[in-house]
């Protein structure tokens, strides 16, 4: 009888064990079907989201994450000078249409390719164009040789509020130089339109993708630092000047894109004329203007 009950307490004892190891072995093969299944997982998602999805589908990555960008415009720009409360009749309008513009542009965000979250999208620009063929007219209608040229170089940020793929946000600060140089005449008339402007310049701007293309937008405040001839000739002048630019971007090739865009730039002065003074006007509107086609290349 004590023979019987220690077999039957052996046989459950081994039964438990047997019991534990079969749930042990359970256990560990569940474990290891999690991890297997996290590993493939890992292994399909991208290292990046910055980087896009271009081995996953074939789409390059979003512009927002590039290294650098570059670009060359032609554009058709033109120029309109005219005073308000104008007394004195010794000055005259200015204007000026159809100029061809070459221009080069570019961007560069050293740390795009870090995993620094703020530093990785803070960047540099810088822009110059220069007219060609530009002449003006002369007192009897003789051509006057002109120059116009513009520069702009700042620091650049960009935010993305709804991921890579979504809608970019830049913020801009920086300098601009706009000089428009005609050839001194010795008529006052004439030689007020020339202007060098020296600006500061806070922007925003706007990339929104819009099926294939994209549409941007952009408005900037200028504060000038000096303004050339124009002012020289009144009496304790102020001025400030506004831009706005539009375009749209056409994708064609991987990280290249076709664009299309107008700008405008507009500087408007106040004068504290007297009586008295060679020159009078309440002020003047000096306003920049065109339309480009370019091609930009997006590096990553």
């Amino acid at each position: 009888m004590q023979r019987r009950t220690l077999a039957c307490s052996v046989s459950a004892a081994v039964s438990r064990r047997r019991a534990r190891r079969g749930s042990s072995a359970a256990l560990l093969g569940a474990a290891l079907a999690v991890l297997a299944a996290s590993s493939a997982e890992s292994a399909a998602a991208p290292p990046d989201d910055r980087a896009g999805r271009e081995e996953g589908d074939g789409r390059p990555p979003p512009v927002g994450t590039e290294l650098f960008s570059a670009g060359i415009d032609l554009e058709i720009a033109g120029r309109t000078l005219s005073y308000t409360d104008l007394l004195s009749e010794n000055l005259r309008t200015y204007e000026v249409l159809g100029v061809p513009m070459p221009s080069v542009r570019g961007e560069l965000y050293p740390l795009a390719r870090s995993a620094l979250p703020v530093l990785r999208d803070l960047g540099v620009a810088l822009s110059y164009a220069r007219a060609v063929g530009l002449d003006s007219e002369g007192a009897g209608g003789e051509s006057v040789s002109t120059s116009w040229s513009r520069l702009h170089a700042g620091l650049r940020g960009r935010f993305r509020p709804a991921g890579p793929a979504g809608p970019v946000l830049f913020a801009t600060g920086g300098l601009c130089w706009i000089d428009f140089d005609v050839e001194p005449t010795g008529d006052p008339s004439r030689d007020a339109a020339s202007v060098s402007y020296v600006t500061l310049r806070l922007g925003v701007d706007g990339r929104l993708p819009v099926g294939p293309v994209a549409l941007e937008a952009g408005a900037g405040y200028q504060a000038p630092l000096s303004m050339g001839a124009l002012a020289s000739h009144f009496r304790e002048p102020s001025a400030g000047g506004v831009d706005l630019r539009l375009a749209v971007a056409v994708p064609f090739a991987p990280g290249i894109e076709a664009r299309a865009g107008a700008s405008y730039t507009r500087f408007f002065y106040d004068f504290d004329s007297e009586p008295e003074d060679a020159f009078i006007a309440g002020g003047a509107l000096d306003q920049l203007f065109g339309v480009h086609l370019g091609v930009a290349y997006h590096g990553y």
